[in-house]
């Protein structure tokens, strides 16, 4: 009993330490797991369009960035990007097609108004299918950097 309350002690006295500590380890913890998420979806991805629902908004209880939306096989999708869009700006996404949920923004890629009528597939699109110019390499730079 006696050394449990000196780790508690030494814990609580050295908490800075231990915080560091596992701050330092989660950090490239988070990256690792990223980095395998996107070359999953690089795999199998499916694009689609979807529209931003909120402005740039501070903390909510989506994070910080514009909240967005999408709809894969009549199931909606949502998340937040760290772009800023107006509510209704649309934009090209990339999508893991056997993970819908796991989503990217390409901002590289906005949709505009000319885009207006623009017939969006239930499923999402496969990268020919994509009805405007993209390129893959260009895509896949950036979603590895």
């Amino acid at each position: 009993m006696n050394k449990l309350i000196q780790f508690k002690k030494y814990t609580f006295k050295n908490l800075h330490i231990v915080l560091l500590v596992l701050t330092v380890l989660l950090i490239p913890i988070g990256l690792i797991n990223e980095r395998i998420w996107i070359r999953k979806m690089l795999e199998r991805p499916k694009y689609t369009v979807a529209t931003a629902t909120t402005d740039w908004h501070q903390k909510n209880n989506n994070g910080v960035g514009t909240d967005y939306q999408y709809e894969i096989n009549h199931e909606v999708y949502s998340s937040t990007t760290n772009f800023s869009y107006k509510k209704g700006d649309r934009f090209l996404i990339i999508f893991d097609s056997i993970k819908p949920k796991n989503s990217k923004v390409l901002d590289i890629y906005p949709v505009g108004a000319d885009y207006i009528g623009l017939k969006i597939s239930k499923n999402g699109w496969k990268y020919h299918e994509v009805p405007f110019y993209i390129d893959s390499n260009k895509i896949k730079k950036y979603l590895e950097d």
